[in-house]
C-alpha cells in the first residue's frame, strides 16, 4: 500500500474517520488494528515478526528492569537479539555472497548455500526503534509502558515503512494521552503536507527518475567526467525529493491521526560542511547514529583521533544500514572520511576558542566556497549509493575526478537542463520558505481581506500542484526507501 496511491488515500480516510469517532481512551486500539493491517496488506506472515520485535523489545526491558542495578549485562542479549534480527533477514544472503566469492577465488565452488526470502518491509527502521529504547532502559532514561501502547509506538503506519525513526519519548506519551479533538489547523496543516509530498513524489522526484535510470544504466566507460557530475547531482536531487515526499506524507498523515511526528528534513542542500548536512538530512537517522554509535565510540575523551574514528567507524555502519551491498557501504565510508576531514580542519579553530566566547561569522565569500564544496562533496557520494555494483561506483568516481581524461559528454542537453532547474528550484526552496511565512505572519489587524487572500493563495497552489499531478501521473512508483 503506496503512500501515492488511491488505495492509501481511501485507507487513510477511513482510518482518520474511526479514530475520531473514537472515545480517546479506545483510539490505541483503532490505531493499532489499522496499523497491523497496514503492514498485513504487503506480506501478511511477516506481520508476526512485526509483534515479535515489538514484544523482544517490551519483554526485554522488563526483563532488565527486573534484574540487578548494573543494567548492561541483561540489556547486551537484548540487543543482540535486535541485531540478529536484522542480521539474519537483511545481510545473510548478502554474506553467503561474500563468503562464495572468496571460495570461488580459492577454487572452490558455494562453500554455503544463499537463503532467498523477501526483506521485510521497514525492518531497519523498527528495528532501530527498539534498540534505541532498550539502549536508553540501559541507560534509566526510559520507562516501562503498557505492552499494546508499545506494539502501536513500534507499528503505527505512517513511520513504520521508512520512518521519521521515533523515540519511545517522542511518541509513546502522545499515545498514553491522545489529543481531545482535531483542530482545523492541525488537519489542514496535515492535508497540506499531504498534498506537498504526494506532488514532490509524483512531478519533481518521478519527473527525472527516468533520466536517471537510463543514465546509471549505461557502461560506466560510455560517460565522461561532466557526465557523471550530472549524474551524481541528478540522483541526489532525485533521492532528496523522493524520501522527503515520503517524511512529508508520512507526518501529514500523523497529524490527522492527531500524532506529531519529528521532522526528518531541513533544506539539507544548503548545508555548508559535512557536518552540517548530515545535521539536516534524515535527521531521525543522524540523530540515532549520534546518540546510540557516535558518543559511544567517542568517549569521555573527545580527542581529534577519537573523534575522526567515532565518525568513520558510525558512518560506514550508516551506509550499510541503507543496504547490504559494498557499495553503500563505501558510500558510509566516504562520509565518514569527509566527517573526519572536516574534524581534522576545524579541530584546532574549535578547541582553541575561549569558552563561552561566540565564533566569528564567516564572510560571504567563505560562505558561498563551504556551500559550494559541501553541495560537491556530497553529490559525489551519490555515485556510491545508486551504482548497481562496485566495479561501476568506483569506475563512476574515477571518471569524475579525471576531466583531463574524460572530458567528452555523452548524456543529452535535455538531461544537463532538466538537473540544472531542479537545483535551482532546490536551492531557491529557503528563501522561498522564509517568505511565505513572512507573509503569513504580517500583521491582519487591518481586517479580513489578507487572511482571505492567503488561503485564497494557498487553495490555488494546492489546485495547481493536484493537476500536476494529474499531468505527471504514469503510475504507482515505489520510493526509494522502501527498500531499505
Amino acid at each position: 500500500m503506496r503512500f501515492n496511491s488511491p488505495i492509501y488515500l481511501a485507507f487513510l480516510a477511513v482510518v482518520v474517520l474511526a479514530v475520531w469517532i473514537t472515545p480517546a481512551r479506545g483510539r490505541r486500539w483503532v490505531l493499532l488494528g489499522f496499523s497491523y493491517l497496514f503492514y498485513a496488506s504487503w506480506h501478511w506472515p511477516y506481520l508476526g515478526l512485526l509483534v515479535a520485535t515489538a514484544a523482544l523489545n517490551h519483554w526485554g526491558a522488563q526483563w532488565i528492569v527486573a534484574g540487578p542495578p548494573d543494567r548492561k549485562k541483561r540489556g547486551r542479549w537484548v540487543l543482540a537479539g535486535n541485531i540478529g534480527l536484522l542480521a539474519l533477514f537483511k545481510y545473510l544472503s548478502w554474506l553467503c555472497d561474500n563468503v562464495n566469492a572468496v571460495g570461488e577465488w580459492l577454487g572452490v565452488t558455494e562453500l554455503v548455500s544463499v537463503p532467498h526470502w523477501i526483506l521485510p518491509l521497514g525492518i531497519s527502521f523498527y528495528v532501530f526503534e527498539g534498540i534505541s529504547y532498550t539502549v536508553d532502559i540501559i541507560r534509566k532514561r526510559e520507562r516501562i509502558h503498557s505492552f499494546w501502547d508499545f506494539q502501536l509506538f513500534i507499528a503505527f503506519f505512517p513511520k513504520l515503512i521508512a520512518g521519521p525513526i521515533m523515540r519511545a519519548k517522542e511518541l509513546l506519551p502522545q499515545i498514553e494521552k491522545p489529543e481531545a479533538r482535531l483542530s482545523s489547523i492541525v488537519a489542514l496543516d496535515g492535508l497540506w503536507m499531504i498534498a506537498s509530498g504526494v506532488f514532490l513524489k509524483i512531478v519533481l522526484a518521478d519527473g527525472i527518475s527516468a533520466q536517471v535510470d537510463q543514465a546509471y544504466a549505461r557502461p560506466f566507460e560510455s560517460v565522461g567526467t561532466t557526465d557523471v557530475w550530472v549524474m551524481a547531482v541528478a540522483f541526489g536531487l532525485q533521492i532528496y525529493l523522493d524520501f522527503s515526499s515520503y517524511s512529508r506524507m508520512a507526518i501529514g498523515s500523523a497529524r490527522l491521526c492527531g500524532i506529531e511526528l519529528v521532522d526528518n528534513f531541513n533544506y539539507p542542500y544548503s548545508a555548508v560542511s559535512p557536518v552540517d548536512f548530515w545535521n539536516r538530512w534524515h535527521m531521525s537517522l543522524s540523530r540515532w547514529i549520534r546518540d546510540y554509535l557516535f558518543f559511544p565510540l567517542l568517549g569521555k575523551k573527545a580527542t581529534l583521533a577519537a573523534m575522526c574514528r567515532a565518525a568513520i567507524v558510525s558512518m560506514t555502519l550508516c551506509g550499510i544500514w541503507h543496504g547490504a551491498g559494498w557499495p553503500f557501504l563505501l558510500w558510509g565510508l566516504y562520509h565518514g572520511v569527509l566527517i573526519a576531514g572536516y574534524h581534522a580542519l576545524t579541530y584546532r579553530e574549535r578547541t582553541s576558542a575561549s569558552p563561552g566566547a561566540e565564533p566569528a561569522a564567516p564572510s560571504i565569500v567563505r560562505r558561498l566556497a563551504a556551500f559550494g564544496l559541501t553541495f560537491g562533496l556530497v553529490s559525489l557520494g551519490w555515485v556510491f549509493f545508486r551504482s548497481a555494483s562496485t566495479a561501476q561506483a568506483l569506475g563512476l568516481f574515477e571518471r569524475a575526478l579525471m576531466p583531463w581524461q574524460f572530458g567528452f559528454r555523452a548524456l543529452s542537453g535535455t538531461f544537463y537542463l532538466h538537473t540544472l532547474l531542479l537545483t535551482l528550484a532546490i536551492w531557491s526552496a529557503p528563501w522561498a520558505a522564509r517568505w511565505a511565512v513572512s507573509v503569513a505572519n504580517t500583521d491582519r489587524s487591518v481586517g479580513p481581506m489578507p487572511a482571505f487572500a492567503l488561503w485564497l493563495a494557498q487553495g490555488g497552489l494546492v489546485g495547481a500542484m493536484l493537476v500536476l499531478c494529474l499531468i505527471y501521473l504514469r503510475g504507482q512508483t515505489a520510493f526509494i526507501y522502501f527498500q531499505f
